[in-house]
């Protein structure tokens, strides 16, 4: 299954197949048509761009204009909801043996914004005895899929995950040439009762550059929640109370 190519296919038809019905790649097919570009979060005048306030719940079915719930055809999407999780408003997000992808538009210069910060808590890991380095193994409880656009409007992806436990911290993890970033991962801290939350920040514009093997400035131009196990059969569930962009 070549998900990584599923994944370009599908962002990179956001301009100019507005009136694309379903997509075909790799024998997958996507249920939702991407939308067209609405409504992105762009920055203000302040020190933060705030891109998914989950303290304050907004419509999934159907999401605002400027969000997207980018699901599989042949598989069952991850279930979602706002919930209280130790005293945190957040989305929840549980899969089983599914996955799908919520995010939004953005239209934001790293340059000015370079600091992504957010929080998430893992209350039940990924378990496979597939490792998380092939392609049979490519399921995390939560990640974030991230689109750049470069000075020459070409465009890059990447994701920043949390680990199964074959990864460390600041390590990458590639399937094929698909960049991921670790972020966090293992799970040690994790578990039904679990009430740890992370909080976690990185450099978006030192990883575009590592990722992209350029020396530009991008700009954000989607970013979205990620939680997947059609590949392992597994079960996860995952939070996450908000993401900003910081100065």
């Amino acid at each position: 299954m070549e998900k990584r190519r599923i994944l370009k296919f599908a962002i990179t038809s956001f301009v100019g197949l507005a009136a694309l019905a379903v997509a075909s790649v790799a024998g997958f097919r996507w249920m939702t048509s991407p939308p067209a570009v609405v409504n992105p979060v762009v920055a203000g005048d302040g020190p933060i761009v705030t891109l998914m306030d989950f303290a304050r719940p907004i419509a999934l079915d159907p999401p605002p204009a400027g969000w997207w719930h980018q699901k599989f055809l042949t598989k069952d999407p991850m279930r979602i909801s706002f919930v209280e999780k130790a005293g945190v408003q957040a989305l929840r997000c549980e899969t089983s043996a599914s996955g799908s992808i919520f995010g939004r538009h953005t239209e934001i210069d790293i340059a000015r914004f370079p600091h992504l910060a957010w929080s998430w808590l893992v209350e039940v890991p990924v378990l496979s005895d597939i490792p998380e380095s092939e392609k049979g193994g490519d399921d995390h409880p939560a990640r974030f899929l991230l689109e750049f656009t470069d000075s020459e409007r070409a465009r890059h992806h990447m994701e920043i995950i949390w680990s199964n436990g074959a990864f460390k911290p600041g390590e990458w993890k590639y399937i094929g040439s698909f960049p991921h970033y670790v972020a966090n991962g293992g799970d040690a801290r994790t578990g039904e009762k679990s009430n740890m939350w992370f909080k976690e920040n990185v450099n978006l514009l030192e990883l575009y550059r590592a990722a992209a093997k350029r020396t530009d400035t991008p700009r954000l131009t989607y970013i979205a929640i990620f939680c997947d196990t059609d590949d392992t059969g597994a079960r996860s569930v995952a939070y996450f109370g908000g993401a900003e962009l910081q100065q």
